[in-house]
């Protein structure tokens, strides 16, 4: 088994740890949904699976040939430290605009913010446009922009999937976390029945610099939107906005606050 196998099951095993300490020790109460976790396992599989399609769809030579820069000097733990900074910028960048241009919201991002839940199974509900973006942003970070060397162009993902894991983990963390790394306390914040704004980074620093930072200690609320996401699956997936009949207020749903 080589290298890039290992890192590719880095992924299931984290989640499937994160799950499991969720479930014995869950630190919210969110309502109970019937089926939730095999939607999740379903989700992982997709993930996984576009994850693994998408770049084979790309030339490695072509790849090489077409690279800004030469990031294969830094290494791999050089490569995935750059690597990461770089590609978080990006998907802040990205999150952003999807959560403010009403037609994106609509056709990738309303799936992963419509569950009453922010745990493990809702970590990985992404809209298969959605992910198919996320990858190829990623392949242009690491390979395009930086060249990256392969190892690190994954272990750059994989950084960047452990991140997104671990702001939808069912635990407690301590406030002082949320200087490092988005905490889960904050990301239910992001997912606040009604708000669904704010906290757009998986690297605080970004919404820090841009005035779209908050930390609670503690998160007391509802998240998602009124309807569960189970009960609209299947509309959102055929990219039909089913925020407005809930809200009453377009495909944003309650006038998110912004900054």
């Amino acid at each position: 088994m080589s290298a890039l196998d290992i890192v590719g099951l880095l992924v299931p095993v984290t989640y499937f740890i994160f799950l499991a300490v969720e479930t014995v020790w869950p630190a919210r109460t969110f309502p109970a949904r019937k089926g939730w976790g095999w939607i999740g396992v379903a989700f992982l599989l997709l993930i996984g699976t576009v994850g693994t399609v998408v770049p084979l769809l790309f030339d490695p030579a072509w790849l090489a040939a077409h690279r800004w820069l030469d990031g294969s000097r830094l290494g791999v733990v050089g490569g995935t430290v750059v690597g990461y900074v770089v590609l978080s910028g990006l998907m802040y960048a990205y999150h952003r605009t999807v959560h403010n241009v009403p037609l994106l919201w609509r056709l990738t991002h309303q799936l992963h913010h419509s569950p009453q839940r922010v745990d493990m199974p809702g970590s990985v509900l992404f809209h298969p446009i959605e992910m198919v973006l996320q990858v190829l942003i990623q392949l242009f970070a690491t390979l395009i922009v930086l060249g990256l060397d392969p190892l690190a162009a994954a272990l750059t993902g994989y950084v960047a999937a452990f991140y997104g894991m671990f702001q939808h983990w069912n635990v407690h963390t301590p406030q002082w976390l949320g200087a490092f790394i988005q905490r889960p306390e904050a990301h239910c914040e992001h997912h606040r029945k009604g708000v669904h704004a704010y906290n757009y980074g998986d690297l605080p620093i970004w919404d820090i610099l841009l005035g779209t930072f908050r930390n609670p200690r503690h998160f007391d609320g509802e998240c998602g939107f009124e309807a569960p996401a189970d009960r609209s699956l299947a509309a959102m997936l055929a990219c039909r906005d089913v925020n407005e009949p809930a809200y009453g207020r377009g495909s944003r749903g309650a006038a998110p606050q912004r900054s």
